[in-house]
C-alpha cells in the first residue's frame, strides 16, 4: 500500500509540473480519442447492438471531423478496429503521446429500459450510488486482463473499498476536465433531443492514471430501445459526433485564446446521411399510416354494422362514424378539442416524464404501434397553432396539431364537418 501511495504521489506531482509547463505554451495540438471497450470486452448490450461498435463509430466520426476542419490538431486513437485494449494502456497512450486532452466515448446502460439521456464524467470520487454502480460496470473490464491486481496496484472493482482507493489520487487537471465536460453537455443540450443528465464525478480506471485533462462521455442509453435506435443510427452518430467536435473547438479556442468559425451540427452531417434518414422515416411513417388505414377500415365496417341497429334519425350518426378507437382524456363533452402532438414512442412513458416538464396538459393515446403524446387543449385551431409555434415546436420541431371530439381522435376534414353541425345548433 505504501508503494502504491508513493507511486500515486509521484504521478500527481509530475502531472502538476507538466500542467504548469504546458500551460505556458497555451497550445492544444493533440487529442487522444478512446472508443470504449472492444474485442472480447463488448460493453453493454442493447436490443440489437453492442456498445463497443457504437463507441467506435462515433469516435471515428469525431476524428474525421477534426482532420477535415482542424488540421493543426493531431488525433490519436486508442483503437480504430474491434480490438481489446487494456484500460491501463489507454491512459498510457495519452501520457506517452503527451496529449493535451483525453476523451473516452461510451454508451450508458441500466436495468430499467426507461432510463434515458446523456452525461459526461470527470475523474473523482462517486458521491451517489448510481455513479458508483456506473463506475463498477465500466471498471469490471479489468477482470479479464492478466495480472490485473499487479497492474492496478491491487485494485478490485467489486471491493467496498474501491471508491476509497481513489481518494489517494487527485486529478491535477480537474478544472480543465470540468471545463471540457461542460462544453460537451452544453452542445448535447443545444443540439440533441436527448435528456441532459449533466456532469458527474466517478472513479473510472480509464481516467485514473491519465496525466492530462480527461473526460468520459456517455452518449445515451443503449438499454433504452428509443435511444438505442438513435445512437445506433448513422444520422444519430453524426449528430452526436458533431456535438463533441464543436465542444473540442470551443475548448481549443478557450485554451489558445483564439477564435475561428465552427461549423454547425447540420453542416457537419453529410447531406446524403440526412436524405437516407428522411427516407427511412418516411418509410416507417408510411407503414404506420397503412396500418392505421387498415385499422380504420375494420373499425368503419364495425360501426356501419352497429349503426344499422340504431335509429336512423339519431342526430349524432355522422359524428359517431367520424370517431376512432384511439382516445385522449379531456373534460369537454360534445365539443372539439385541439392539441399539439409532439412525441411518439413504442414504449409507454409517464405523462409526467422529465422531458415534458416545459409543456402543459400532457395526454397520451395509442395509435398503431406507438404511444403518442400531446400538449395543451384548445377550443380552436388558431389557438393550438399559436401554442405549437411559441412553445412546443421550439423543443420538438416536428410537432403538429391534432383534433379530438368526445375524447376520440378525428381527422381535420371530419372536424370541419362537425364544426358546421355544431354551429347550426
Amino acid at each position: 500500500m505504501r508503494k502504491s501511495i508513493l507511486i500515486i504521489f509521484c504521478l500527481c506531482l509530475w502531472g502538476g509540473l507538466y500542467a504548469q509547463t504546458n500551460d505556458r505554451f497555451n497550445k492544444f495540438t493533440k487529442i487522444v480519442i478512446d472508443p470504449g471497450h472492444g474485442g472480447i470486452k463488448p460493453g453493454a448490450r442493447g436490443k440489437k447492438n453492442w456498445e463497443k461498435n457504437i463507441n467506435l463509430a462515433v469516435a471515428l466520426k469525431v476524428g474525421n471531423m477534426i482532420k477535415e476542419n482542424l488540421p493543426d490538431l493531431k488525433v490519436v486513437f486508442t483503437r480504430t478496429t474491434d480490438e481489446d485494449v487494456d484500460l491501463i494502456k489507454r491512459s498510457q497512450i495519452a501520457n506517452r503521446e503527451k496529449a493535451d486532452l483525453f476523451l473516452s466515448i461510451h454508451c450508458n446502460s441500466s436495468t430499467s429500459h426507461e432510463a434515458f439521456g446523456n452525461e459526461t464524467y470527470v475523474m473523482g470520487l462517486a458521491k451517489t450510488k448510481g455513479n458508483i454502480e456506473a463506475a463498477k460496470k465500466e471498471n469490471a473490464d479489468i477482470l479479464t486482463e492478466a495480472n490485473y491486481k499487479e497492474t492496478y496496484d491491487g485494485f478490485d472493482p467489486n471491493s467496498p473499498e474501491a471508491n476509497i482507493f481513489f481518494a489517494l489520487y487527485q486529478n491535477a487537471y480537474l478544472e480543465q476536465s470540468l471545463s471540457f465536460a461542460s462544453k460537451i453537455q452544453s452542445q448535447y443540450k443545444s443540439n440533441l433531443s436527448l435528456y441532459n443528465r449533466g456532469i458527474k464525478q466517478a472513479p473510472y480506471l480509464v481516467l485514473w492514471k491519465t496525466s492530462v485533462p480527461c473526460v468520459l462521455t456517455e452518449i445515451g442509453f443503449i438499454s433504452n430501445p428509443k435511444e438505442e435506435s438513435y445512437i445506433a443510427s448513422e444520422r444519430g452518430q453524426y449528430e452526436i459526433a458533431a456535438c463533441i467536435f464543436r465542444a473540442i473547438c470551443e475548448y481549443k479556442m478557450a485554451k489558445e485564446m483564439s477564435h475561428f468559425k465552427v461549423p454547425t451540427v447540420k453542416e457537419l452531417v453529410p447531406y446524403e446521411v440526412i436524405k437516407r434518414d428522411e427516407q427511412r422515416r418516411a418509410k416507417e411513417e408510411a407503414e404506420d399510416r397503412a396500418e392505421e388505414l387498415r385499422r380504420q377500415e375494420q373499425e368503419k365496417k364495425a360501426q356501419e354494422l352497429a349503426q344499422k341497429l340504431k335509429n336512423a334519425q339519431t342526430p349524432t350518426t355522422e359524428l359517431e362514424e367520424a370517431t376512432q378507437t384511439n382516445t385522449i382524456q379531456v373534460k369537454e363533452e360534445n365539443s372539439l378539442v385541439y392539441s399539439v402532438q409532439f412525441y411518439a414512442d413504442p414504449t409507454k412513458v409517464s405523462n409526467s416524464d422529465e422531458r415534458f416538464t416545459d409543456l402543459e396538459d400532457i395526454s397520451s393515446y395509442k395509435e398503431g404501434k406507438h404511444w403518442k403524446y400531446t400538449a395543451g387543449k384548445f377550443k380552436t385551431l388558431k389557438e393550438a397553432n399559436a401554442y405549437n409555434k411559441s412553445v412546443v415546436s421550439k423543443k420538438y420541431p416536428d410537432a403538429f396539431v391534432v383534433v379530438f371530439y368526445n375524447n376520440k381522435k378525428i381527422t381535420r376534414a371530419q372536424a370541419i364537418r362537425i364544426e358546421k353541425q355544431l354551429n347550426k345548433k
